[in-house]
């Protein structure tokens, strides 16, 4: 029964901590490979190995005797059984203590337990172990129910793998999403996003004021959707709960222009808002979506200002030199109120093949599209099409399939950089598996290689460009099946623009 147990563990550790990537040998006074055993401790051989003493025996019952369960009542472990124990000895409604020998103490979490016990778990194990004999190097280990390790389940007598006809009920089977694998990836599409990127404290649509600074001096701004990139802006943002104020600074803005923003901000806060507000510095390039949100998408972002001197350009203060204009559109998000409109320099070497264009002559208008670009970002160039070239017609490039005049407009074909992968996202290996509920999960292999790719499982690969699945030769069909749909919602919940 030993033996069985010892082999049914570490085929079990084969699968949790390597992905079944290994493999298992058995080892016994009969076997050839003893030498070969021996080599990988590193020291000693089978003639070293002592015979079985009173004292192990001894020591044997001691274990016994000292692996024992206890379940958390009232902030303390009381004692429920010792062995034999029995899995379902475990009520995930509550929190358990496993003792097995001097070495290991395992703190055992149900699903369903309240969240004060959840949270005084460890510092109750804690005082638990002060309080007994226990050496000051045990480690007390958290176990959570539905992802029980190995050597954990080897302390039942017997270990139940649930499945979908199990006797237990849904809430003993530990809940996940796929959606969850997206945590660390939405952080970086944040981060993307500019300053402040998860402040949003409505939904943008509340008054705003917008001033630029002139003269160190703040003027009323009348068109509520177009900044310059040679100025600095001061925006007071009022909604129901109270009041904000941006100090937008542009690129190619003064040095003494940003300060005064800066400067004028604090003033406005402390004598109107009774230092109420919240304030929040802005770059050009890094607006955070809800500054995105006040403008409802729309916001335009012009080369040039106050000092540049202006030309008037369909009703609007512009700086324009030969009436060619080209404006980079980007969008923050899957949501087109995440968006905006920036002029950048009228030279091929300006494209980028993550985003859309649009490119405005005297003669001739064209949206350009970029091979990574999102169809969302060409929808949203057509809305700005309307605002910055209205009673006019475009034409729909897509990049590799450019009419002469185009180039001509910009001067001649140049090369231009590599899209910008906003964010760029790791490479991301995850091993589709079977759970104990029956159900399947995607766990992720970490600092893997291609060692790690087995014949007989299926794996999704994310290269952070591209969702690829591999399928071993020797894989279920139901892993590969499930493993298709799983990669699609994978997808489908993924933060960017990936599709």
């Amino acid at each position: 029964m030993e033996k069985f147990k010892a082999i049914q563990v570490a085929n079990e550790i084969r699968d949790e901590d390597h992905a079944g990537d290994s493999e298992v040998e058995v080892v016994d006074e009969y076997s050839d490979n003893m030498d070969k055993f021996f080599a990988e401790l590193g020291s000693g051989s089978w003639d070293e190995v002592p015979e079985v003493s009173e004292d192990d025996e001894q020591s044997d019952l001691q274990h016994k005797q000292e692996t024992k369960l206890y379940v958390l009542r009232d902030g303390s472990f009381e004692e429920v059984s010792g062995q034999p124990l029995k899995q379902e000895m475990l009520d995930n409604t509550d929190v358990f203590l496993l003792t097995g020998g001097r070495s290991q103490v395992y703190l055992w979490i149900g699903q369903a337990a309240s969240k004060e016990e959840k949270v005084t778990a460890m510092s109750a194990g804690e005082a638990f172990l002060r309080g007994g004999s226990f050496p000051k190097n045990v480690q007390l280990v958290r176990v959570l129910e539905g992802l029980e390790t190995a050597v954990f389940k080897q302390f039942f007598s017997v270990w139940n793998e649930l499945d979908e006809d199990s006797q237990y009920p849904e809430s003993r089977v530990a809940q996940w999403k796929i959606d969850d694998l997206h945590t660390e990836n939405r952080r970086r599409v944040e981060r993307a996003g500019g300053t402040a990127p998860g402040f949003l404290p409505d939904d943008g649509t509340g008054e705003k004021t917008i001033w630029r600074v002139e003269d160190m001096e703040l003027q009323p701004v009348d068109n509520q959707d177009f900044l310059f990139g040679g100025d600095s802006y001061v925006i007071l943002y009022k909604y129901d709960s109270g009041s904000i104020l941006y100090y937008w600074q542009g690129s190619k803005s003064t040095t003494d222009e940003r300060a005064a923003s800066a400067l004028h901000t604090v003033r406005i806060d402390n004598e109107e808002l009774d230092g109420q507000a919240v304030q929040i510095r802005v770059v050009q390039g890094q607006e955070p979506r809800h500054f995105l949100r006040m403008f409802g998408g729309q916001l335009v972002i012009f080369s040039g200002g106050k000092a540049s001197g202006f030309n008037n350009v369909n009703d609007r203060d512009e700086y324009d030199e030969d009436g060619v204009r080209l404006y980079r559109i980007r969008c923050l998000s899957k949501d087109s109120r995440d968006s905006r409109a920036e002029q950048v320099e009228e030279k091929s070497t300006s494209l980028s093949s993550d985003d859309v264009f649009l490119l405005e002559s005297k003669d001739n208008c064209w949206i350009w599209r970029g091979k990574e670009s999102s169809e969302q970002e060409f929808n949203v160039a057509e809305k700005f099409f309307s605002t910055l070239c209205p009673g006019r017609e475009f034409t729909e490039l897509s990049e590799g399939s450019e009419e002469d005049g185009f180039w001509e407009i910009l001067g001649g074909q140049e090369d231009y950089g590599p899209p910008e992968y906003r964010p760029v996202f790791p490479p991301r290996l995850f091993h589709v598996q079977k759970m104990i509920s029956g159900r399947t999960r995607l766990i992720e292999l970490f600092d893997f290689k291609k060692d790690d790719l087995v014949e007989d499982d299926v794996m999704i690969l994310d290269t952070g460009r591209e969702v690829f699945v591999w399928v071993g030769e020797k894989s279920d069909s139901n892993e590969k099946e499930a493993a298709m749909k799983m990669a699609e919602e994978y997808l489908d919940t993924d933060p960017s623009f990936r599709n």
